[in-house]
Parts: structure tokens; sequence; C-alpha cells
């Protein structure tokens, strides 16, 4: 008896000990504990005031996007990212994958690997990260997982290179907020998708090539990836390769144009994730500078914040004093479609996003590099006045660094092309109602309307209109000389014409003869659907030669 006893106990325990075991397993398998991005923490210790904190979550921030939640959505083992980069660089030989192969790789899409970033010598970026990608280190107890992993993040979109004083651009210093014109999140995806086909069919050669680039990982981290990573990547790409053979299911845009509409529907199930979407959504990536004045968000104005007029002027005065809450609440649901996170998970991102929009309202943008006709640049602010202010704002009358007074917020139709208006639709909306942040944050609206847009650093934001169809500001002033096609991505600034630098060769807008890129370029056609170069015409119909010379002087200094 006594000896059953002791074994009924022995069991009892033995069971509970399994159960609770259990138990804490799926706890931690289900629990949102995201990870840290390594290089905000080692900024943060640095950040000595609430605005370097507001610049080191802008360039280094996760906003809790690295987790096993979003690996099944944007977010990317790094090892396995690394490694099928380097095998694709050299043709599949582990015993030849390098660091500079993949250095190379993601700065060919456009990525930046600076040594710099302008006015925060505390924040030091990776040598072996891209800026835009935020690392960090998942781990749970039980099972015993660790995983290092990436997300995208603000940077990748918003911080572009400075500029020499001839044009030339500088990718080892960039600019927080300036829009980084080169990337190119197509391509890359593309590239990725096709690299980790031929990474993961032989598991000896991609551990061979992690190995080689990861000498001190971890047994636990190698485990992790062995027995849970690699098998789902690979049961991820088989579920791609049997329907779409893509890795998203729609167009992801060109060197400086995004998605985020195609990126929203699909997150929100409003279209199929199995069905290609060929609509167009593309948005060339803004400046973010000012965007205190801005009464409504996107590029039709279909976000604004709660109990607020959506289209309404805002002067300076109130764009100052302007709480930062319920814009960065209304900022917090852009991670839905960039960094895959779910919409219920968003929220606890806006405290960190209230610093970063505290960051960008105190922030300026830098000024041109080049020299400036100070007599033609005050004729052109006359112009200004005159032509433009009256639906991109009037600035006041400094000729050194001009400040924005007020901001009309008009939104209408210039007769650009409609494709970014046609996509923000009524299901999409409905979708974006039934969310949290559409109860509480976001009053969704479809305007079938273009917000005007902020000129504010717009001489560094080629190519223009909303669509990213016309290369230069001059293009755009002259609507008979707009090229059908031209290069985009990497392209040195033009002095005189503003913009993407180049030159009319067989009917294209090219770059310059020597001219060395620091990214790959694309040719934009904009016969395309979606890019479509017309519109505005009316808006500059009249000015003489002059006055077009003299206003493209007075934009170098916004």
């Amino acid at each position: 008896m006594i000896v059953r006893s002791f074994a009924t106990r022995a069991l009892l325990a033995a069971l509970g000990i399994a159960l609770a075991t259990s138990f804490i397993a799926t706890w931690e398998l289900n629990r949102v504990a995201p990870a840290r991005s390594i290089n905000l923490q080692a900024s943060s210790i640095n950040a000595k005031t609430s605005h370097s904190l507001g610049a080191a979550l802008f360039a280094f921030g996760d906003f809790g996007a690295i987790d096993l939640d979003t690996l099944e959505t944007s977010a990317m083992p790094w090892p396995v990212l690394v490694a099928v980069v380097a095998l694709a660089q050299s043709n599949g030989q582990a015993s030849k994958v390098e660091w500079a192969g993949v250095v190379a790789a993601f700065k060919r899409f456009g990525f930046l690997y600076p040594d710099a970033i302008l006015g925060q010598p505390a924040l030091r970026p990776s040598r072996q990260v891209p800026l835009g990608f935020s690392l960090g280190i998942v781990e749970r107890t039980l099972p015993p997982l660790r995983l290092s992993a990436i997300n995208i993040s603000c940077a990748a979109c918003h911080a572009g290179p400075a500029y020499a004083p001839d044009g030339t651009p500088d990718p080892t210093t960039v600019v927080l907020g300036r829009p980084n014109t080169a990337l190119n999140l197509e391509a890359f995806s593309q590239s990725v998708y096709g690299a980790l086909k031929a990474g993961l069919a032989s598991e000896t050669v991609l551990f061979d090539a992690i190995a080689r680039l990861f000498p001190d990982m971890t047994l636990r981290e190698r485990l992790t990836l062995k027995w849970v990573a690699v098998p789902r990547a690979r049961q991820r790409l088989a579920e791609l390769a049997s329907s779409l053979d893509k890795p998203l299911p729609f167009n992801n845009g060109a060197p400086g144009l995004t998605n985020g509409v195609g990126a929203l529907k699909s997150r929100l199930g409003v279209t199929r994730r199995d069905r290609y979407d060929a609509s167009a959504g593309f948005v060339s990536i803004p400046d973010l500078a000012d965007r205190a004045f801005r009464s409504a968000f996107l590029a039709d104005g279909a976000y604004a914040a709660k109990q607020t007029e959506r289209f309404r002027p805002i002067t300076r005065a109130e764009a100052e004093a302007r709480d930062s809450r319920p814009l960065a609440a209304v900022a917090s649901f852009f991670m839905v479609p960039s960094m895959g996170l779910a919409p219920r998970r968003t929220e606890a991102a806006i405290p960190e996003l209230t610093a970063v929009i505290d960051y960008l309202k105190a922030s300026r943008p830098s000024r041109f590099p080049g020299p400036i006709n100070a007599t033609a640049a005050a004729a052109g602010r006359d112009v200004y006045a005159r032509a433009c202010a009256s639906c991109h704002g009037t600035y006041d009358a400094s000729m050194t660094e001009p400040r924005l007074l007020s901001f009309p917020n008009w939104a209408g139709d210039v007769g650009t092309d409609p494709s970014r208006l046609d996509v923000f639709n009524t299901p999409l909306k409905d979708a974006i109602d039934k969310t949290g942040h559409g109860q509480r944050f976001i009053d969704a609206a479809v305007t079938r309307k273009v917000a005007a847009p902020l000129l504010s650093g717009v001489w560094a934001s080629a190519p223009y209109f909303t669509n990213g169809s016309v290369p230069t500001l001059r293009h755009l002033l002259v609507p008979q000389s707009r090229p059908v096609r031209f290069m985009s991505g990497g392209h040195r600034l033009s002095m005189t014409d503003i913009g993407i630098d180049g030159v009319m060769r067989e009917g294209a807008w090219v770059f310059p003869e020597g001219y060395r890129v620091y990214s790959q370029p694309v040719l934009i056609d904009t016969t395309t659907p979606g890019l479509s170069n017309r519109g505005h015409d009316n808006e500059v119909e009249g000015l003489t030669a002059s006055e077009r010379d003299n206003l493209l002087e007075y934009l170098k200094l916004l």
C-alpha cells in the first residue's frame, strides 16, 4: 500500500508538472512579447532629451513589431534572410558567402548604410543592418526559443541621403524625415522571394552559410532556426508557390514609391491574399516636414482624427501648439500595412510615436545644398504667392529659410492620375471602421480628392505628383516637356531643374553619362496604368518662362 501510494503521488506530481509545463509553453507561445530594437536600446542610453529620444525612435524604433506574430507577416528571421541573400550573391556556394555581398545587395535596393545621421551624432547606425530595419531577439522560455528577427521601420522610407553642393548624393550621411527616393520595396521583395526559394532548397547549404556569417550564434538559436523558423519558412513558401507564386498579392511600387493601401487591403482582408490585386495605389514618399499643418492624412486625406474637420486651414500657431497624441494615434495605424502588426496591437505604439511626432514638429528640412539666385528667388516668391499659395500654403517673407505661416489643406481634382483615389474604396473604409482605431481614433472617408501636398523640403522629394510620375519640378511646371519614360532610383539632384538630374536620350530622361548610381535604378514608363504624368496643367498655365525659372529658384528655399 505504501509503495502504491508513493507511485500514485509520483504519477500525480508528474502529471501536474506536465500540465503546468504545457500551460506555460502555450502561454509563452501565444503571449505578445515584442523584442526591442538592439540599436534603439543602445541609442536610448545617449538620449538626453525628449527631442533626441524622438530621433532615436524614428531612426531605430521597433514599435512592438518584432515578435512571433509579425514573423507571420512582415518580420523575418535575420540569419535566414542574410544567408539566402548571401547565397544569391555567391551563386549558391556557402564557402564564398560574405557580409560584403549582403551589404551590396541591400544597397542595390536603396537601403542605406550611413556613417552618420545629420544633426544626431549620438545615433550610431549599424554596419551590418540597413537603416530602417529594426533588429531584435525574440525569446520564449518554454519552449526555449531564441531568434534574431528584423522588421521594417520608419527610417527605411523616411530617411534620405544628404547632397553635396553639386547635387551628388551622399548616402553615407542621412537626413531623418527626408524621403528615401532610392528605396525599391517591390524589387526587394521579389528578389528575397527568389533567394528564399533557392536558399531553402538545401538545408545543409543554408546552415553552412549561416555558420559562416554568424560564427558566434548560440546552440539555442541554431536549434530554433532548425526546428521552428526554417520549417515555417519552407511551409509558407510552399503555400505561396501553390497559389500566386509571388511574395505579395499586390505591386509594392518602384524606387521612392510605395503601395500602402494595397498592403492595408490585404492585411484587413478586403482583397484576397491568394489573388493578385493589380490596382495601382502608388504614392511617392513625401518629406515629413510640417506634418502638423495637415488636417487629414494620406494622399487623399482619407484619415482624420476623430471629431475634427477633415479639410480646414491650419495656422503656424495651431500647428506648433497641436497635441501630438491624436496625430500619433492616426500614425500608429500605418504600422498595420508597413510592419504587419495586427490592428489591435498598434495602440501600444502610440506613446513612442508621440515622441516621434514631437521630434518631427521641432525639425526643419535641410537647406538646399547648391547656390540660389537671391534676385530670382525674390521674384519667385511673388509668383508663388500668386499662383501656388492658395493650395500649398503661405510662407513668411524670409529669403533664407521661409517658414510656413498657414496651410489651407485644399483638396480637389487637378487632373492627375486617379488610380490612388480609386483604391481607397468603401469596402476598405468599412474594414477600417471595424477596427479599434476606426472606433476610437480614426475617421476614415472615401474622399475622391487629391490633398494638396506640403512643399516644405520639396526640392529633395523627386519624383513628383502623388504617383511619382514626373522627374523634376521643371517638368511639372512645363507639362508639355514631361518625358514619357525616365530613370528613377539613386539619382543625382539637378541644381537647375530641381529633382532627378538627367538628359533626354532616345525619348527618355536618363542619368547623365558617367554618373555612378548608389542603388539600382528603374525606368519608369508613364503609360503604365497608375503612372500617368498628366494633370496640374491649369494651375501653371499662363506662367512665362522667366516666371517659371524664378519660381524654381524660390522653391529651393522651402
